[in-house]
Order: structure tokens, then sequence, then C-alpha cells
């Protein structure tokens, strides 16, 4: 019943748009490696896709450890690269 409510608004979209930006990314060239594509409409939920602003914490390599750290704890699975 909620998505038949939230299906009707402006802030969602269908699961084959959802998708375009990663079969974007897996078949366009000449992308930028380091950037985020997605929706470029009202707050980034919707919209055609494009290279969305990165927030300046993404690259932040300290955030990324803590992130890291706590994602090994909450699952109990060390991770290794």
């Amino acid at each position: 019943m909620l998505w038949a409510v939230l299906s009707r608004t402006p802030m969602v979209q269908s699961a084959e748009k959802g998708a375009f930006p990663e079969v974007m990314c897996a078949t366009e060239e000449n992308l930028r490696p380091a950037a985020y594509y997605g929706p470029t409409g009202r707050m980034y939920w919707v919209g055609p896709v494009g290279e969305c602003e990165l927030e300046p914490f993404v690259k932040d390599p300290e955030i990324a450890a803590r992130l890291w750290k706590i994602s090994e704890e909450k699952t109990g699975q060390p991770f290794h690269i």
C-alpha cells in the first residue's frame, strides 16, 4: 500500500530508471573513474543521469578507514583487500 502511494509521487522512479546509472557506468566510455553518476534532478533522487557533485567527505581517507572499521565490527567479519 505504501509503494502504491509513493510510486505516484515525484520522489521515486521505475526500476529501469533506477538501474540506468549502473548500466551507464558499466558500458559508457570516457567516464571519470572517481566520479559519482546518478539522477541529477530533485535532491539527486530522480531525473536524467549524469555526473553528480561529491561532498568533500566522500574522498576523506580517515572517514573511509572509520567506516571500514565499523563495518568489520558490525558484521563480525574482517575484510581484506
